[in-house]
Order: structure tokens, then C-alpha cells, then sequence
């Protein structure tokens, strides 16, 4: 009688760490894709405003670069946030409303904000003088029986190739 009291005690404790160790991996699961996904959002919007000729500042939330081609055109790209979906897409064009040529760059975003400098990294009133444009995002991810992962991330980017007045 006695011995099967204790192999209870000790079954609860296997199965209760066998949970943890379950839920911790799922949470990690979770972080991982979510940073994957997060570098290149990070890395796409990057490239694309560290090559912008111009730059219009949308919304605090919407933003279209004009980068140029290798064939020497320019082509517009837009890159906004759908608080609805929590998606962080880019779409060629000046709006953010078309869904033509779509790519979603992260999912899960439950805040996002863009902010404009200029080159003595004060905040630019006009798009004329912005020269650093900064992202600042949270995205979460939640899986039933785990834990949410959140994470919040900011980076700021110099545009090189626009000039400023």
C-alpha cells in the first residue's frame, strides 16, 4: 500500500515534468519561427530603404520607398501593418491597400510604429527631411496548453541614397 502511494507521488512527477518539458518546447518552437520570421522582415525592409531614392511616410503604420532597378528605373514598394490580420506586409506600389504582388513579411503583430529622423536625429516633420526611418514592432505567438511568446523589436535605418532639403 505504501509503495503504491509512492509510485503515484512519483508518476505525478515524471508526468508533470514531461508537461513542462512539452510546453518549453512548443514555446521554443514558437520563438524560433517568430525571430526567423522577424530578421527577414528586418532584412527585406532594410535592404529596400537603405537603397531608397525617396520616401513617403504614409501613416505611423504605412510607409512606400522608391528604390532604383538595376535596369535604371525606379520601382515603389510599400510597407504597412493590418492591425486587423496583425500582418507586416510589403506590396508594390504607393498603396497599402492593394493586394496585386502581396508578399506578407510577419504575422502576429500586434503593434507596429514607424518613425522618421533627420540627419541630426530629431524627428522629421516632412519627407523631404527625413533621412533615418526607425521600426519599432511587437509580435506574439500562443499555442493552446503553452505559454504566449512575445517579443518586441526596434531598428533604425539610414537612407543612403536619398537626398535631403
Amino acid at each position: 500500500m505504501v509503495a503504491a502511494g509512492i509510485s503515484s507521488f512519483v508518476l505525478a512527477g515524471v508526468l508533470t515534468a514531461s508537461m513542462q518539458l512539452m510546453r518549453s518546447g512548443v514555446r521554443l518552437a514558437q520563438y524560433s519561427e517568430m525571430d526567423s520570421q522577424l530578421r527577414s522582415a528586418f532584412e527585406q525592409l532594410g535592404v529596400d530603404l537603405k537603397a531608397a531614392s525617396a520616401f513617403t511616410f504614409n501613416s505611423a503604420t504605412d510607409i512606400t520607398v522608391t528604390v532604383a532597378k538595376s535596369d535604371g528605373t525606379t520601382a515603389q514598394y510599400t510597407y504597412a501593418w493590418n492591425s486587423s490580420t496583425k500582418i507586416f506586409y510589403r506590396v508594390p506600389g504607393a498603396s497599402s491597400a492593394s493586394t496585386s504582388g502581396r508578399l506578407q513579411l510577419a504575422s502576429g503583430v500586434s503593434a507596429l510604429a514607424f518613425s522618421r529622423f533627420d540627419t541630426s536625429g530629431n524627428s522629421a516633420s516632412t519627407d523631404n527631411a527625413t533621412k533615418r526611418v526607425k521600426i519599432s514592432l511587437t509580435a506574439t505567438r500562443s499555442a493552446s496548453g503553452a505559454a504566449r511568446t512575445t517579443t518586441t523589436d526596434a531598428n533604425t535605418y539610414t537612407l543612403r541614397n536619398k537626398p535631403v532639403s
